[in-house]
């Protein structure tokens, strides 16, 4: 062996490189090669087996390791014990148990095994657990005769929680579970998946519990009320909160005169039924140190009755609830809708230039001088030109991704052009991702000293036009490869078939798909 190869350092960074180039889990043909690397020779078993069982799916793997006879399945095909394991098989099994950084256990998982394994591990991890090193702990099962298990497995090692847990309100057996976390996990730092808030006769205790917990500085909640939002964000290490807020009457609630100041929470994601709802949280909250929030309203669950429908003429309230709530410390919003209902809105809306935007209801974000990531979907910005998203490029020269205006079929054309686009190249040196609606008309780039002057973006790879009306496709793609010389591809939406499609529309997918030929033609060069 080469002298290179002598340190463990070495080895684990060699064995390792299939994790840094983006897997979370190996897949089974990587996991058979590191088994081989554990057979190879002493040198390569230790390295090799810690990282083949840092994570590890369930408990049918550990098991199988025991010796023939010890280990079998039964007449439904669960994997099942034909007696308890020997002092030998428990070492055995401890020596693959120990390397255990990462344990997931899953509703099939559970489903494998019959009552000897259960009892098996409850047994093995009475005095002492059988993971010593494990850190997180994903457990997506809810059922309550499986809880002995998951008990025995909550160990001080533990630094991520994630439960499946989503019963509102929680049950006495899932209250009782979380209260016993300030005795069991005490260096937790993530919490997610659990109901927290929606039990009056539990609440106290949960609580209780959670702010005995020093370290948690993340929760993934299920559903609170804002009195339950108040409550939980005012742990003392809390930074992080991700929560569903309940929907609720905002006529009959009453707003607090002085908006409750919450300066720890570095993280906000709130999920909610109702655009109106949202505004009214945020106009009674103040975060001065978030730097990242996800807004996203789901109708999903909304009563298609209801006077909350999706409508955009209430956005420009919803921005600047933003800029009440959030200060230029911000980095990333997002802001997204889903199941938005269209055809209620269709013709009163896509339509309607009194719903188009101007620069005003954007101008209350300019003060977020300091975003990486913008995100805003479901927004009419039609009336936006070029001169105003100069402004706005101006005043966020950090931005990394830009997400502006692509989400929806609007009928009314885009007011920016190929300038637009220039501007944020000029303006926002770091924008490697860009969705933006704009005229495609081609220019004259050789002989217009503000195009051919511009410095072209090697940065930006990832182009997304929503409906963009588009010119001359070949004209427009020569333009994109001065502009943008590492682009290769561009994004486009387009409606199912059996979606309306205006005949002024209908030419868009042949013409960017033009463009698209030239620009994967070109290889990311210069057009020949």
């Amino acid at each position: 062996m080469h002298v290179c190869l002598l340190p463990t350092e070495i080895l684990l960074h060699i064995f390792t490189i299939h994790y840094q180039n983006g897997y979370d889990r190996l897949p089974p043909v990587l996991l058979a090669q590191l088994a081989v690397l554990a057979r190879t020779c002493r040198k390569f078993k230790e390295p090799a087996l810690d990282i083949l069982w840092k994570h590890l799916q369930g408990f049918r793997p550990l098991f199988s390791c025991l010796l023939e006879g010890a280990c079998d399945r039964d007449e439904t095909g669960k994997l099942t014990l034909q007696r308890p394991p020997l002092a030998g098989e428990w070492g055995s099994l401890h020596q693959y148990a120990r390397r255990v950084h990462s344990l997931t256990v899953n509703y099939y998982e559970l489903d494998a095994i019959d009552n000897h394994i259960m009892q098996a591990l409850m047994s093995a991890s009475f005095f002492t657990s059988l993971f010593p090193n494990l850190r997180s702990l994903h457990w997506s099962d809810d059922r309550e005769h499986f809880f002995p298990l998951l008990r025995v497995l909550l160990w001080p090692t533990i630094t991520s929680l994630q439960v499946g847990l989503p019963s509102t309100p929680p049950s006495f057996a899932q209250s009782t579970l979380l209260v016993s976390l300030r005795g069991r996990c005490t260096s937790i730092r993530e919490l997610s998946s659990v109901c927290i808030g929606d039990s009056a006769k539990s609440s106290d205790a949960i609580y209780e519990t959670l702010s005995g917990l020093r370290e948690l500085s993340h929760i993934d909640t299920g559903v609170l009320s804002p009195p339950e939002f108040l409550r939980l964000a005012s742990l003392p290490s809390l930074k992080s909160l991700y929560f569903k807020l309940r929907t609720y009457d905002i006529h009959e609630t009453q707003s607090n005169s002085t908006p409750t100041n919450f300066p720890k929470l570095d993280q906000v994601h709130i999920i909610a039924s109702s655009q109106l709802v949202v505004e009214h949280f945020l106009r009674s909250v103040r975060l001065p140190s978030c730097r990242s929030a996800m807004v996203r309203v789901n109708y999903e669950d909304l009563d298609d009755e209801t006077e909350d429908l999706y409508n955009p003429l209430d956005m420009p309230n919803l921005i600047v609830s933003f800029s009440e709530c959030f200060s230029p410390a911000l980095e990333k919003l997002h802001v997204e809708f889903e199941s938005v209902p269209l055809r209620p809105i269709e013709e009163d809306i896509m339509t309607n230039p009194g719903c188009v935007f101007g620069f005003n209801a954007l101008a209350p974000l300019l003060s977020f001088n300091r975003l990486t990531e913008l995100q805003l979907d479901w927004i009419f910005t039609s009336a936006i030109n070029d001169a105003s998203l100069k402004t706005l490029a101006q005043s966020w020269p950090q931005l990394e991704r830009f997400y502006f205006r692509s989400a929806i079929l609007w009928l009314i054309p885009p007011s920016m052009t190929f300038t637009a686009l220039v501007h944020l190249i000029k303006h926002c040196p770091r924008l490697h991702t860009v969705q933006m609606s704009f005229c495609a008309d081609p220019v004259d780039y050789d002989n217009d000293p503000f195009f051919f002057e511009t410095i072209p973006s090697e940065k930006i790879t990832e182009l997304s036009v929503g409906m963009s009306p588009i010119g001359k496709p070949c004209a427009v793609a020569y333009i994109l490869l001065r502009l943008l010389p590492k682009l290769k591809h561009v994004v486009f939406d387009w409606l199912d078939d059996d979606e309306f499609v205006p005949l002024s529309l209908e030419h868009l997918w042949s013409r960017w798909s033009v463009v698209n030929n030239i620009l994967a033609a070109s290889n990311g060069g210069e057009l020949r």
